[in-house]
């Protein structure tokens, strides 16, 4: 009887159990980094989903979708960000939401849940306690299933079962996709892969076999995707195009190209009234934002966001967006750039998706950089692009598929997959409790400092700002200034501050005028030289708001121009409660340097500055 037994391991799917693992990760993840729980801007109802959250407390509890005037209490209450941008105030005086209303539809059924759990649990129904925030939040981790669900779905359509759980695992290990199904699971973008996975799933099937369920269910997903993030529009490339035929190698790319075209153009003629109907849904769900908009506002169109912020068509940033440092996709998510081997070899080799894949992912990427806030704000890596992992895991797929076609190369695959894996935990450790990943203004100089470094000297947040350190032993060091401020009677301390030390601190007036709290050195023969400014600094308590925090500043004149300047925060280093002097170094260019100025900056913040011992040094 056990001769005719086949062997246990040819019986199971290792895709199933890829995705079992995959959801065991998630889980497991959402435990060591609890969110739910969280307060005030790290709570899952802060910063941007407060956004795209405000419709449904606005509309079912206060029952004031107009004014919105109970946001500044929850956001005094709550802290849920730096400041209430969740709506801005138009020329009616009413309040329009900067998001759109998608994500609430999708919210709305964890918030009735919470609605209707909150009272009997004890907590006051306001929209913003815990049972409104674990709902949102769990119900969100849900949402990430079903999108793990229909992508493997997806990828049993075209590759076995080995390659579908290795593309399963690099997705949710290995890229900043586990972050948008955990930590950040309430984004649009956790959500709009899913929409984009069940889109593809039904998309396949209507090719196989048309029908009128089939074609509403895609108008409506494009429609609540457009809904969620208007750009999503473009999800209608998913079922004009998916799967044409394979370009044919007879005619010319070009020509093959065109008449692949006209052949799906001549099917969907064919399917007039179930198209119809799809396009209908589609506009009447994207409707339900128009009249929003007219409501609140009396137009039919309204542009919500800032006025800073918005789309550059003739100046799309794809270069910075794919490789740059401050947020360069490849950069961040490394592992995705065998996606793009092999979508090239999908189409070089005349692969089922290969016409496809040329013809989406240019204009994915040119819509996502096109956006003038290239880098999205302080997020994990490129978080715009995760929606549209629904469809790279396919190329990648490819590309893992012609790897397990000779050994060596899955053997060498497979550690450079695990050396990425274990990048992306560090990436991810870091944005949530490391704290050393700084989620906006990362350089290059500080990215090669830190990565996959699991403490950091807090020197090294200097070169946020700095791209010039000098860390090694330094030679021939000259003092040429020094100034302990005991003897200058004309400067002040700060009031309510104690001093630094001695009798006297000199303490930075909140002025914009700059040369007014300069300190001025007649300086000859420094090239070849470095210079290094420091002082004792003093803060009279923390500033957060990079944009605001104090500043000191090294400019390096000749004959009166300015060569070179360079600054560093003060604030990054005193926030993380570094308690030596503070000094910056600067490489002196091979030019006629004859002026420096010592430059201090504190205008904006709400922190007083007291400096003390201000010394130059110059050495080589």
């Amino acid at each position: 009887m056990l001769q005719n037994q086949k062997p246990l391991m040819k019986n199971i799917d290792l895709s199933k159990v890829a995705l079992l693992f995959c959801f065991a990760a998630i889980i497991l993840t959402t435990f060591i980094y609890p969110k739910w729980n969280e307060e005030k801007s790290h709570a899952p109802i802060s910063w941007d989903v407060s956004g795209y959250y405000i419709y449904l407390p606005a509309i079912f509890i206060y029952q004031d979708i107009k004014k919105v005037a109970f946001k500044n209490d929850i956001h005094n209450k709550y802290r849920n960000s730096s400041h209430a941008y969740e709506t801005r105030t138009i020329e009616n005086g009413n309040e329009v939401a900067k998001y759109s209303m998608g994500q609430a539809v999708m919210y709305s059924p964890f918030f009735f849940i919470a609605h209707s759990l909150a009272g009997p649990l004890g907590y006051e129904k306001d929209g913003y306690t815990l049972p409104y925030q674990a709902a949102v939040y769990f119900g969100s981790i849900f949402v990430a299933f079903i999108g793990l669900y229909f992508a493997r779905k997806n990828l049993l359509e075209y590759f076995d079962q080995n390659v579908t759980a290795a593309t399963l695992i690099i997705l949710t290990l290995g890229t900043n996709y586990l972050n948008y199904v955990t930590s950040s699971s309430c984004m649009s973008h956790n959500y709009l892969f899913t929409l984009t996975s069940i889109l593809i799933w039904t998309t396949i099937k209507f090719y196989k076999k048309p029908s009128y369920s089939k074609a509403l269910l895609i108008g409506g997903i494009i429609g609540l995707a457009a809904l969620t993030r208007p750009t999503e529009i473009l999800l209608a490339f998913i079922p004009l195009f998916w799967g044409m035929k394979k370009l044919n190698g007879e005619h010319k790319i070009f020509k093959d190209f065109s008449l692949r075209i006209k052949e799906r153009f001549a099917f969907l003629a064919t399917q007039k009234s179930k198209l119809i109907l799809a396009i209908l849904l589609c506009g009447l769900i994207g409707s339900l934002q128009l009249m929003y908009w007219k409501y609140v506002s009396g137009n039919w169109i309204v542009f919500s966001y800032e006025d800073d912020q918005g789309f550059d068509w003739f100046h799309p940033h794809i270069k910075q967006g794919l490789i740059s440092f401050k947020k360069g996709w490849l950069v961040y998510t490394p592992i995705m750039f065998f996606s793009l081997l092999g979508m090239g070899m999908a189409f070089y080799k005349r692969k089922p998706l290969g016409l496809f894949l040329f013809m989406y992912f240019p204009i994915v990427l040119y819509y996502t950089f096109a956006w003038k806030c290239w880098w999205y704000g302080g997020s994990a890596g490129q978080r715009a692009l995760v929606q549209s992992y629904a469809v790279l895991i396919l190329p990648l797929a490819y590309f893992i598929t012609w790897l397990m076609k000779e050994n060596k190369r899955t053997y060498v695959f497979t550690l450079i997959s695990f050396l990425f894996i274990y990048y992306n935990i560090w990436l991810y450790h870091q944005a949530q409790k490391g704290g050393m990943l700084d989620p906006e203004n990362m350089t290059k100089e500080y990215f090669w400092k830190i990565v996959g470094r699991w403490e950091r000297d807090p020197l090294d947040l200097k070169l946020l700002d700095t791209s010039e350190e000098f860390r090694k032993e330094r030679k021939n060091v000259d003092r040429i200034y020094f100034n302990d401020f005991e003897s200058d009677t004309i400067i002040a301390s700060c009031a309510g501050m104690p001093i630094i030390k001695g009798n006297n601190s000199y303490c930075v007036p909140k002025i914009k005028d700059w040369e007014r709290t300069a300190f001025y050195k007649k300086i000859n023969n420094l090239a070849g030289k470095w210079i290094r400014v420091g002082a004792i600094f003093k803060l009279s308590k923390h500033e957060w708001d990079v944009w605001k925090m104090p500043q000191l500043i090294v400019r390096l004149k000749s004959d009166g121009n300015v060569i070179k300047s360079k600054m560093i925060r003060i604030s990054r280093l005193q926030n993380v409660g570094y308690k030596g002097d503070i000094y910056i170094d600067v490489n002196i260019p091979d030019k006629n340097i004859d002026e420096m100025d010592i430059l201090f900056w504190n205008e904006s913040s709400k922190a007083k500055m007291m400096v003390d011992d201000l010394y130059i040094e110059l050495f080589e």
